[in-house]
């Protein structure tokens, strides 16, 4: 069931008010930005991404039939843009030194405390290694803390290719930290 407020708002839009979608933008901008660049990699792509989205979303709001929450709708607009321009654009990969955190549309202030500064840059890494499915789950699922059945609704992947995706995203960052800190892992032992 769509948010409340978010309906309130869509219904404004719907009867004129332009104004009133730059409130939807400025509650789900941070959000579209980060998930565009978990598909992209590239901040700048994430954010043109973004911005179509939005235009998308704005043009077809009167097709949102409000049976999911609007967020799950629009996510959805946001992963099919992304993806779309993947296809029309090859991405070299960002070097790991260059990165400043934002794979995971967190700064250094919002990175949790159990991986640590130290470790911060060998998670970016190896989430890097990882398909654009299998990162894309994995930010929505741990990041974002959506459930199987959103992702779903975003994605358009069944729920047990999700489930699947999930469970190789997690053993393939585990095979790339593992790589990532063999020195570190012999040390402590």
């Amino acid at each position: 069931m769509a948010n409340n407020n978010d309906l309130l708002i869509i219904e404004k839009v719907l009867q004129g008010d332009r104004n009133a979608f730059a409130i939807l933008v400025d509650n789900y901008k941070d959000m579209a930005v980060s998930l565009a660049f978990n598909i992209l990699l590239n901040q700048e792509d994430a954010e043109e991404v973004a911005q179509d989205a939005f235009v998308k979303a704005y043009k077809a709001l009167a097709a949102f039939k409000r049976q999911s929450k609007f967020s799950t709708w629009f996510y959805r607009i946001v992963v099919t843009t992304a993806l779309n321009k993947k296809k029309l654009k090859k991405h070299p990969l960002v070097s790991i030194e260059n990165s400043t955190g934002e794979l995971l549309g967190i700064s250094d202030n919002g990175v949790p405390e159990l991986i640590g500064k130290a470790n911060r840059q060998h998670v970016l890494q190896a989430l890097k290694t990882l398909g654009d499915n299998e990162r894309t789950c994995i930010a929505l699922y741990y990041l974002d803390e959506l459930s199987i059945e959103e992702i779903k609704s975003i994605t358009g992947i069944t729920t047990s290719n999700i489930k699947v995706l999930l469970h190789r995203g997690r053993k393939n960052m585990y095979m790339a930290l593992q790589q990532l800190l063999k020195k570190e892992i012999t040390d402590l032992i």
